[in-house]
This record gives C-alpha cells, sequence and structure tokens, in this order.
C-alpha cells in the first residue's frame, strides 16, 4: 500500500509539473507557431533608399530591421513589445521586396522600401542609433538599450505576420486613446485583420491626451481657409460645431462646422491635432481642442504593446491582440504556403 501510495504521489507530481503546464502554454498560444529552428532562417536582401542621403544601397534585411525599431519604438520600452515592433517592421518590408513577389510603394518601384516616414518606414544607421542612445543614456549606460533593441531582431528573425496564408499591412501609431480603429474608418477599405479592439495599458504614453487652444478668429480664420463656402460666427462658437457621427473606437467620422459637414480627418488635418478624437469648446474668446491618442489609430498601438508587455504579455500575444485572426510565419514558410 505505501509503494502503490509513493506512485501514486510520484506521478501526481509529473502531471502537475510536466504536463499540465505544456497543456496551459499550448491553450493560451494565439499563434500558429512557427516551426523550431526559424532562428536559422536564410538571408535575404533588401534593397533600401535612404531619402536623407539620396542614395541606394542594398541591405541584409535583419540589419534593415534593426535600423527600423530603433528609429520607430523608443529602445527603452519592455523587450517584448520590442519584438512585437521588429514582427511588423519585417512583415511590412517583405510584403514590399520585389525579390519575394512584392510591390513596393509607387513613389518608388526602383527600390523595395525607403527611409522616409511618410509612406515607408522610419530607418536609422547603427552609428546615429548609438550616438542618439549614449546622449540619451550616457556613455556606460547606453548599451543595455542597444541590445534591447538589436536583439528583439535577433530573436525575431524571419518571422513575419500572415492572414489567411497572405502577409498583411501592419500598420501601426503611437497611441490608441483606448481603442483602435476599424480599417475603414480611416483608409476605406476593409480590412478583416484591422478590426477596433482595446488598447486599455498606455496610461504612460506622454501623447495619451493634448490640449490645443487658439483666438476663437483664428480657429474662424483657419476653418474658412480649409473648407471653402463655411459660414461662421466667433460668437457662436461652440454651439455652431456639432460631431455628428463617431466611430467604434471614438474617433471623429463628421462634424458639423457652421453650415458645412466636413470629416474628422479634415479637422484633424486643418488643425495640426494629434488625433481624430478631439472635442471642442470655448473659455472667453478662446478655442480650447483636446485630443486623446495620437496617429491614424489603426493596427498596433505602441504604447498599448508596451503596457502589454509590461504586464507579462509576449510578443505574440501582443501580435495577436492587435491584428485580429493573423499567425505567425517564418519567411519561407508563408511563401511556401502562398504557392
Amino acid at each position: 500500500m505505501a509503494v502503490r501510495t509513493i506512485i501514486l504521489v510520484i506521478l501526481f507530481i509529473f502531471l502537475v509539473t510536466i504536463v499540465l503546464p505544456v497543456f496551459i502554454t499550448q491553450g493560451c498560444n494565439m499563434f500558429q507557431r512557427p516551426e523550431k529552428g526559424y532562428l536559422d532562417e536564410k538571408p535575404y536582401e533588401a534593397t533600401v533608399y535612404l531619402h536623407g542621403e539620396g542614395i541606394i544601397r542594398n541591405m541584409d534585411l535583419e540589419e534593415y530591421i534593426k535600423g527600423v525599431v530603433a528609429a520607430e519604438m523608443p529602445a527603452s520600452f519592455h523587450h517584448e513589445a520590442l519584438k512585437a515592433q521588429a514582427v511588423t517592421a519585417r512583415t511590412y518590408a517583405v510584403k514590399r521586396m520585389t525579390s519575394l513577389g512584392g510591390s513596393p510603394n509607387p513613389d518608388h518601384p526602383e527600390v523595395d522600401v525607403c527611409t522616409d516616414s511618410t509612406h515607408c518606414q522610419a530607418w536609422i544607421s547603427d552609428e546615429q542609433f548609438r550616438k542618439n542612445l549614449r546622449g540619451q543614456f550616457g556613455l556606460f549606460g547606453y548599451k543595455k538599450y542597444l541590445e534591447n533593441v538589436y536583439q528583439a531582431v535577433d530573436e525575431t528573425r524571419g518571422l513575419i505576420l500572415v492572414y489567411q496564408d497572405e502577409i498583411i499591412d501592419p500598420l501601426f501609431h503611437s497611441t490608441s486613446g483606448g481603442f483602435t480603429e476599424n480599417s475603414e474608418q480611416v483608409f476605406s477599405a476593409v480590412v478583416p485583420y484591422l478590426r477596433s479592439v482595446s488598447s486599455p495599458y498606455e496610461e504612460h504614453s506622454p501623447k495619451l491626451t493634448d490640449r490645443v487652444e487658439m483666438k476663437t478668429a483664428d480657429f474662424v480664420k483657419t476653418m474658412q481657409q480649409k473648407f471653402d463656402g463655411l459660414k461662421i460666427d466667433a460668437k457662436d462658437i461652440p454651439s455652431a460645431i456639432q460631431v455628428l457621427e463617431t466611430s467604434q473606437g471614438g474617433k471623429v467620422i463628421s462634424v458639423r462646422i457652421g453650415n458645412k459637414v466636413v470629416s474628422g480627418r479634415e479637422v484633424r488635418a486643418a488643425l495640426g491635432l494629434n488625433s481624430t478624437d478631439f472635442k471642442i469648446g470655448c473659455q472667453g474668446d478662446t478655442v480650447v481642442i483636446t485630443t486623446t491618442g495620437y496617429g491614424h489609430g489603426v493596427g498596433m498601438s505602441q504604447y498599448g504593446a508596451d503596457g502589454m508587455a509590461k504586464r507579462g504579455d509576449a510578443f505574440d500575444r501582443i501580435l495577436a491582440h492587435y491584428y485580429t485572426g493573423v499567425d505567425i510565419k517564418r519567411i519561407q514558410e508563408a511563401f511556401d504556403r502562398t504557392k
């Protein structure tokens, strides 16, 4: 009886410490994980236009991605958030690499990507990155931040995002303000993996809220310069301004200003606002505009990703949260499946 009891105890310990954690881990996994050995993914080369220097350079894909992550996300962010950024940056580049059948931006069809963040991804050189970090963290403190970024790229080598075996366009932005946007509410096209989701962990973002003040006369002048035929009297603000429609994420889709109905995006552009999640009020002869969030709001929130990582979420769970229904694949695996 004693021997049987000992055997049962040993079996119980084995189940609790070995078998159960495996099932829990697999059950929590949001992705089809890439095959083992993805760190040995073969090298790829991207053609990059360095717009600041006006030259074209062939670059190892992974080295290029290091420069993108260094430019697009603070090096002080959590390691798992940086890994998520590395996967999105790589996915963006691979989708545009002609050597892999991709389509570059029409503004530069002769190269895969450029370093102009207005239509591709930002990028900085290793030399500039080190200089920036030394200025921010000091000669003896900068290396851990350098390694934080570079290791994030190395640890996700060759990994990209796909939706139903198609490489995605992994849009991202700084701060959503609580909810991301559906793609069609910003870019017209309905994209199934770019759905509005909650993004609650952004309290540490310096761009979470903002306040813009301007004289009512200046506000009226700006609006009339932007919108032909607009009629509004300064004394009627803010009653002459009415939000007509908001998105699922809380951003302004359309707003009536005086006798005109205009889009939230147009107002944001006219006033240089951080986002389309805005409220317009008035204090005396001053128009006060408060905004929440920073950027277009579609796809991954960078500060939201950092917040998730700080709460213990790994990069794959972060990506699964912000990109609905996607899988993570090795580059070669993704292309094998699309043939």
